[in-house]
């Protein structure tokens, strides 16, 4: 009769199968981290240019760009399109190809990006948990890191002055949407556009109502 059972010979192969599976899996762990290291520290650096850049523009003029719409546009991306190149050319983005999100008023200004490590020493304490950040229309989870005029912080409370901020709304971007009395936490948090229009996008916020 036939005994069941693995082999000393196949339970060695299956050792070195998971081993070997092991070693692999390391491997690209510590080429990865390197990979994301490099590319924060390049963001890091393509921010302090630009900020560098606003501050040279700001002796020069008495106030910082006022319309940068144009510049948040990809195909603006390490060129020397926009009318900027005299303080900095060709424009930074970031390596993952989109630009950096930017705003910018007559007296401040704030950049921002998302660093792929979320363990950064320099991302603020408890980022993706505290109800105390206001940016309207950023979303938490898409920002991390950022630089700014010294008068501010670049995650101090931006409210759009589109956005009516006596009312506190609940639903979706372009969608229906509904009155809040209490607190909402979230990505389905809005201020209400002045004027009407739904919820949109630049009066996002992470938290909203009574207890933000």
């Amino acid at each position: 009769m036939k005994k069941s059972g693995f082999t000393l010979v196949e339970i060695l192969i299956a050792m070195v199968i998971v081993i070997t599976l092991a070693v692999m899996m390391v491997g690209i762990f510590v080429v990865i981290k390197p990979m994301e290291k490099s590319r924060d520290s390049q963001r890091k650096k393509d921010l302090n240019r630009i900020k560098q850049a606003f501050e040279e523009y700001f002796n020069d003029k008495g106030y910082y760009p006022k319309d940068v719409s144009d510049w948040n546009i990809q195909s603006n991306c390490r060129s020397g399109n926009i009318d900027f190149s005299i303080y900095i050319s060709p424009w930074p983005c970031d390596p993952n190809g989109d630009p950096y999100l930017i705003i910018s008023e007559t007296n401040k200004f704030r950049v921002m990006t998302n660093l792929e490590n979320k363990d950064d020493g320099e991302i603020p304490e408890d980022w993706y948990t505290r109800t105390d950040i206001l940016l309207t229309g950023v979303a938490k989870n898409k920002v991390n890191y950022g630089v700014s005029s010294s008068n501010i912080l670049w995650y101090e409370n931006y409210i759009n002055p589109d956005c009516d901020t006596s009312y506190c709304l609940v639903g979706s971007v372009g969608g229906d949407c509904g009155s809040s009395g209490s607190g909402c936490s979230g990505d389905n948090c809005f201020y209400s556009p002045i004027g009407g229009g739904g919820c949109t996008s630049k009066c996002q916020v992470s938290c909203c109502g009574e207890g933000c």
